[in-house]
C-alpha cells in the first residue's frame, strides 16, 4: 500500500530533524566523536529509525553537508550578473549574503571540517568546491560587468575579488559569535563592498 501524503510529510520532517541534529553534532564534536546513537538521541527517535533514511554514518555526514548546501545555493545565487546598475546589485547581494551567513554559523563550522580535510572527505569536498567555483564565477561576472560600465574600477581582477569576497564571508561568520540580529553584521557590508573597487554611484 502506498504511503499517504501525511505519512510522506512525517517522514520528510523526521529526516530533516535527523539532519538538523547531525549538523549540530558533527560541527561541534567532529566526525569521529559523532555517532548514530548520539544523533538518534538528539533527534528524539530510535537508533534503528536513523537507518530508514541513511544507511550508515558516512551517508549521514554526506547529506548533512550536501543537502543543506542545496538549500542555501538558490539564496546565495540570487543576484543578476547582468544588472544594469552593477553597484546597486552588488550592494543588495552583499547585504543578503551577510545576513544569510550570519544565520548559518553551525553549518559553516561543518563545512570548514570538510575544507580542512579534502582527502578524507573527498566526496563532500568535491561538491563544495564545485559550488564555490560556480558561485565565485557568477560574482566575477557581475564585477566584470560593473567594470565595463564604469561603475567599478577596472584595475581589480574580477575573479580575485570574488575569491576575496567569499573568503571574507566565511571569515566573518567563523570569527564572530554575535547573533544574526546584532548590528555588527550590517556594519560589515561597506567593508565587503570595498573588495570590488567601487566608484561612487
Amino acid at each position: 500500500m502506498p504511503l499517504s501524503a501525511n505519512q510522506i510529510e512525517n517522514m520528510k520532517a523526521k529526516r530533516n530533524k535527523i539532519l538538523e541534529q547531525a549538523i549540530i553534532l558533527f560541527s561541534e564534536h567532529g566526525y569521529n566523536d559523532t555517532t548514530i546513537s548520539k544523533v538518534a538521541k538528539a533527534s528524539g527517535i530510535s537508533f534503528g529509525s536513523v537507518f530508514t533514511y541513511f544507511k550508515n554514518k558516512e551517508e549521514l555526514f554526506h547529506h548533512a553537508v550536501v543537502d543543506h548546501l542545496q538549500e542555501l545555493s538558490p539564496l546565495l545565487m540570487d543576484f543578476n550578473p547582468d544588472a544594469q546598475n552593477s553597484y546597486k546589485e552588488l550592494e543588495a547581494m552583499i547585504d543578503k549574503h551577510i545576513r544569510l551567513f550570519a544565520s548559518v554559523g553551525t553549518y559553516l563550522r561543518l563545512v570548514t571540517q570538510v575544507i580542512g580535510q579534502p582527502k578524507r572527505f573527498e566526496r563532500q569536498f568535491k561538491k563544495l568546491d564545485q559550488f564555490h567555483y560556480t558561485f565565485r564565477s557568477k560574482i566575477a561576472a557581475l564585477v566584470e560587468h560593473g567594470q565595463r560600465s564604469g561603475q567599478l574600477h577596472s584595475g581589480i581582477d574580477p575573479v580575485t575579488s570574488s575569491i576575496a569576497y567569499t573568503s571574507f564571508l566565511m571569515g566573518i561568520r567563523l570569527n564572530l559569535t554575535d547573533q544574526p540580529e546584532n548590528n555588527i553584521w550590517s556594519d560589515l557590508a561597506p567593508v565587503a563592498m570595498q573588495l570590488f573597487g567601487p566608484k561612487l554611484p
